[in-house]
């Protein structure tokens, strides 16, 4: 029998289009959820950034995190600033000594943070995914 577990999916969402937050969390949790897996997707929660709101969007990423099993991170691009998922890597990482599972293009060239904290390394979301399910669920 395969044990459900919550995984949240980490990645960037400011500073890229709705596509791009959203994209590959849509592949993330539709292959997930085949696998009978439950997802935490930060973008349910629709908000524009403002600084009025930010606390509260931390707070509930941080309780997501909590709820969370392990973490799928997208670190593709690393043009891209990624404060937030910086924050939620190092918080699930390295304080709750979560997993955390991520994946970015063999060419990017990542800060050796990230290199430090991240348990597996994947090229794409689907191999990240398939590694979550063959090695984290059963």
């Amino acid at each position: 029998m395969t044990k459900q577990r919550t995984i949240y999916l980490a990645g960037p969402m400011e500073h890229v289009s709705v596509e791009d937050a959203k994209g590959w969390r849509n592949i993330a949790t539709k292959l997930l959820q085949q696998a009978d897996q439950k997802v935490l997707d930060p973008t349910r929660r629709v908000h524009d950034f403002q600084a009025k709101y930010m606390k509260r969007i931390f707070e509930l990423d941080l309780r997501d995190i909590q709820e969370s099993d392990l973490i799928l991170v997208n670190l593709n691009n690393p043009a891209i600033a990624k404060h937030g998922t910086a924050m939620e890597v190092f918080y699930a990482a390295y304080v709750l000594r979560k997993p955390v599972v991520a994946f970015k293009a063999s060419a990017d060239t990542i800060h050796p943070f990230f290199e430090s904290l991240v348990t597996e390394w994947r090229s794409t979301v689907d191999k990240a995914c398939d590694t979550i399910i063959t090695e984290y669920i059963d």
